[in-house]
């Protein structure tokens, strides 16, 4: 018996390349002989709004609005000062009107819309794509279309490879932000296509929810569809694990937006779901499932021991076309092992509800075999939270024998067993780019983090070097601000980064976050943190904190100034080296000592 299945993946996510968790959900399901379709809702979108006729159209009923009804709201409260005595739904339209008003003040959008179909072409192009000119300036009008995105549509917060996130929902104020006609852009993109998306009457919708850039407009389209159709809805991804004292405490949410909830490792999961919808077995059999029951009692089944990693079926692409990501080479994600095999990083919580495993080498090799027969792809990311020396070892030895024509890059820690002779042999493999968990410069800072036995700056400085002479390129994740961390600590890392910018690339630094269920909380006088604020009853990002010792006020605004200046963040030949996927490209393209060069004068 086969069930008519629907696969959604929803915006927000950087559109560059096909998320992973859905060619892994097909794959599943197709595999077990149901009727399956992907959709990638995400790419979708931004091929959508980054046009000249949705913007023209956005910003010409933003201004009719504007000119209608501002006014009114500006008379009623005419000093900004006092909006919060206004009711919220008068507090949101009226902060809409204002972030038009500046919107047109800046006097931009006409030029961003007569260039934004240009800059997004750049993007997909072969030629212009390797010119840092060129993609500098189409991301510059990208990043102002979304700005002119989030105005026109208020409080819908837009981005293109840079979050920008409300950190905090209560179910209640999901609903209403769900809700929301004119301040929701996924609302009004979600409405031209729910007809579309339930022609084929499936009988089953899984929608993907992986991060937290995806909550609101994951739900606006789960809200949406439980009001057009009498399928199962399901949302699953490793986001909602976190939130299980949420979900458990709020049946509303279950009535407002889906049927049921998968946590953490859905392989098993999702196929006796729907074995539950054919009739097969009860509801209550279904592992990892919570779900509203009958008598309006939120139920949190048993969970199931995840699939073997050696098990799982290939992901499946074949839905999804590389011209519709904001790349000139189509990029896949592959997955080599699940969680991480350290899992010790004091601050971390990727690896929640999943323990770690490895697939053989065998089976990975076999998996980019079958996804170059079938598309013809040639680069690869492993999504690993890490891959070790001693694996990269044996994977590297294996694309080599087996002859396949890859370039590729991962995500490591700093170990002793990254040495240049393992670099050298992973280069002839493919291997073009290492995303180093780096953090800081300082070794006590390091340690504090728990990242592990090399700690010497010297000793991650060399591996940084041997990587770069083997044609590696690194790039480094860096925190600052965190608990104890004091200026001088932070200005070493980025002293260090400036120093050593011939061999590496950086992400500009992000601000340390309490995230929930970190190990961090169950030991707060370890790291000086006085007090903890953890708001419950709703999705929250992070946690609000007090530390002891730490960075004043004073000092953060000290070290954002060091940063601008060491690292010439303001120097207009900055590109932003967050986005990863054009490294890696440039790398491939041109080989690390070219973008070496081109990092000295233009800062990839």
């Amino acid at each position: 018996m086969s069930t008519k299945c629907l696969v959604l993946f929803p915006p927000q996510w950087i559109p560059v390349a096909p998320h992973l968790v859905g060619p892994v959900i097909h794959s599943i399901l197709k595999n077990n002989g149901h009727d399956t379709q992907l959709l990638d809702l995400n790419a979708e979108f931004y091929n959508t709004v980054l046009t000249q006729q949705y913007l023209h159209e956005a910003v010409t009923s933003a201004f009719s609005d504007y000119n209608s009804n501002a006014k009114t709201f500006f008379q009623a409260c005419p000093d900004e000062a006092n909006l919060k005595d206004h009711p919220q739904g008068f507090q949101t339209q009226y902060l809409r009107y204002r972030e038009i008003y500046k919107m047109a003040k800046r006097e931009e959008y006409n030029d961003v819309i007569q260039q934004i179909e240009s800059a997004t072409a750049t993007y997909k192009d072969k030629s212009a794509f390797y010119d840092p000119d060129r993609v500098d300036a189409a991301t510059k009008t990208i990043n102002k279309a979304c700005g002119i995105l989030s105005s026109t549509h208020y409080p819908s917060s837009i981005y293109f490879l840079t979050p920008s996130l409300k950190i905090y929902y209560s179910v209640e104020s999901l609903r209403e932000d769900c809700e929301n006609l004119r301040g929701n852009i996924f609302r009004s993109f979600f409405e031209a296509r729910i007809d579309g998306l339930l022609r084929d009457n499936p009988q089953f919708i899984g929608i993907c929810i992986g991060d937290y850039s995806q909550l609101l407009p994951g739900l606006t389209l789960a809200m949406m569809l439980k009001k057009a159709t009498n399928a199962h809805i399901c949302i699953g991804g490793n986001l909602f694990g976190r939130y299980t004292d949420v979900l458990i405490n709020n049946p509303e949410f279950f009535r407002l937006f889906t049927d049921s909830v998968i946590l953490n490792e859905g392989e098993k999961p999702i196929i006796e779901l729907i074995k539950h919808l054919e009739g097969k077995v009860s509801i209550e059999q279904v592992p990892n499932l919570i779900y509203l029951t009958t008598e309006g009692q939120i139920a949190f089944n048993d969970e199931a021991s995840p699939t073997p990693v050696d098990e799982l079926y290939p992901p499946e692409f074949s839905n999804l076309q590389s011209q519709n990501y904001f790349l000139p080479e189509a990029i896949f994600n592959v997955q080599a092992s699940r969680s991480c095999y350290w899992r010790k990083c004091v601050f971390c919580t990727h690896h929640a509800g999943s323990s770690y495993a490895i697939k053989s080498v065998t089976k990975i090799i076999a998996e980019i075999r079958a996804l170059q027969e079938a598309h013809g792809v040639r680069y690869f990311h492993f999504v690993d939270e890490a891959i070790s020396p001693a694996y990269l070892r044996r994977l590297s030895e294996a694309i080599i024998s087996e002859g396949l024509d890859i370039n590729f890059y991962i995500y490591a820690r700093f170990e002793e067993g990254f040495n240049q002779d393992l670099f050298r042999l992973a280069h002839q493999a493919g291997l073009r780019m290492v995303l180093w968990g780096f953090e800081s410069a300082s070794e006590r800072v390091y340690t504090l983090m728990n990242k592990g036995p090399v700690a010497n700056k010297q000793e991650r400085l060399e591996i940084l070097k041997s990587a770069y002479a083997a044609g590696v390129w690194n790039f480094l994740f860096l925190m600052f601000n965190f608990p104890t961390e004091s200026l001088d600590e932070a200005k070493e890392t980025v002293n260090f980064v400036r120093d050593n910018r011939y061999l590496l690339s950086h992400g500009t630094g992000s601000t340390f976050m309490l995230l929930g269920d970190s190990p961090m909380l169950r030991d707060l006088d370890r790291f000086s943190i006085t007090s903890v604020q953890k708001i419950r009853n709703g999705f929250n990002f992070s946690h609000r904190y007090t530390a002891a010792l730490g960075m004043t006020k004073e000092h953060k605004e000290e070290l954002a100034a060091y940063k601008n200046e060491e690292w010439r963040l303001t120097d207009k030949k900055y590109r932003g080296s967050a986005f990863r996927e054009k490294l890696f490209l440039y790398v491939c393209k041109f080989g690390v000592g070219r973008v070496s060069e081109m990092n000295k004068t233009v800062w990839l």
